[in-house]
């Protein structure tokens, strides 16, 4: 089999070097009269959306959630967003969170997500009274801002609103204590594809801030030739100055060029990959078997007991290529909550159709026109 050796990274720039992006102050909302709806009944249920960063993240550790920590308030700032962490107290004690953001886009429509970008980081409470205190809470927020309605991703199913979207599924990935024991779950065909790409002379590197231009560079490349806007520079400098020990950066290389990239965020016992991206001119190398083999080993080297590779559509190509590894579908639902019962629904409605022909025109751009505007875009896009 392949031979994995864990790599110790180092970064040539320090995290603190990276200029931090402060969030801007949410203007104030009042949600102290927000109550369970009739027939529910507990007095010792309040609920605020000033609780204190520290607070906030005792409780969302204790659950092992990473994309709730309230450090991401410096990402979306980045692009001017604001943050509302609502939160549920029963005696002064916390007992549910929903961290949401107010995105307005005229391709999109003006809402509140829970959270953007990610798979699933929605409410997360102790019990089904401060769920649906955090929902009315929610819808009351949306209110007070004008939006038209409350998306929240969960990674299971809670009845939040009968307008859900249940097309996309996360992709996991149980891992092994040893990476040959992972190998050797592989398939033949995989393994052949790993082997491939090393012997076209591909090396994967790691790093931290030491490789985020060689990232960027792959990542806003790939994004324009999928018709898809990319994020700022400034946006993942920043989540590497949040989150520095659970962050890590991996380059693959053809020579002394970067032709793929994966950014991976340690999340308790699991590790996520929230952004990867490979050159199609580099696809018959196999690139992406052999940058994912060397993450999910060094994953199995470091004790994590999960992969998680992201969503997918089922059927598409990229369901395909994270099936073959194994990863099992767990499914996403997103709920969309709103006065307005039409807006609801049609919030709900898979965007494929509607936004295809933006995709074909973004193709067509010249890369430096897709990475200035590209930011604009994916600000108000969840």
């Amino acid at each position: 089999m392949v031979q994995v050796v864990a790599a110790n990274v180092t970064a040539s720039v320090a995290p603190q070097d990276i200029p931090r992006a402060e969030p801007p102050d949410s203007p104030a909302v009042d949600l102290a009269a927000t109550k369970l709806p009739a027939g529910g009944s507990d007095p010792q249920l309040a609920v605020t959306s000033h609780l204190d960063a520290a607070t906030w993240n005792h409780y969302v550790a204790a659950r092992g959630s990473l994309f709730h920590r309230a450090e991401w308030e410096s990402v979306w700032g980045v692009y001017g967003l604001k943050v509302y962490r609502l939160a549920v107290l029963r005696d002064q004690a916390v007992v549910g969170v929903l961290p949401l953001v107010h995105q307005r886009s005229r391709l999109t429509g003006n809402q509140l997500v829970s959270l953007p970008w990610f798979d699933a980081a929605g409410v997360l409470a102790d019990d089904s009274a401060a769920v649906t205190l955090l929902a009315h809470a929610a819808l009351e927020l949306a209110r007070q801002l004008g939006a038209d309605w409350v998306q929240v991703r969960q990674a299971s199913s809670l009845n939040l609103s009968p307008h859900v979207r249940t097309d996309k599924v996360l992709m996991r990935l149980a891992l092994e204590a040893e990476a040959d024991a992972l190998w050797n779950r592989l398939k033949a065909k995989v393994r052949n594809q790993i082997r491939k790409a090393e012997k076209s002379g591909l090396e994967v590197v790691v790093g931290t801030v030491d490789r985020l231009e060689e990232f960027y560079r792959v990542y806003s490349e790939n994004m324009r030739d999928l018709g898809s806007p990319s994020h700022s520079r400034q946006l993942f400098a920043t989540v590497l100055r949040a989150f520095p020990d659970e962050c890590r950066i991996y380059v693959v290389r053809s020579g002394q060029y970067a032709v793929g990239a994966g950014l991976t965020m340690a999340n308790g016992s699991t590790m996520e990959i929230p952004w990867a991206s490979s050159l199609k001119a580099y696809n018959g190398l196999c690139v992406n078997h052999l940058m994912y083999w060397r993450i999910l080993a060094e994953a199995c080297h470091s004790g994590f007991a999960h992969f998680h590779f992201g969503r997918s559509t089922i059927g598409s190509g990229q369901h395909h290529f994270k099936s073959q590894w194994g990863a099992e579908e767990s499914p996403l639902h997103w709920y969309f909550l709103s006065d307005n019962e039409q807006a609801a629904f049609q919030a709900a409605q898979p965007p494929q159709e509607r936004l295809g022909w933006g995709t074909r025109l973004w193709r067509r751009m010249p890369l430096w026109l897709t990475r200035r505007l590209g930011p604009r875009l994916i600000a108000g896009i969840p």
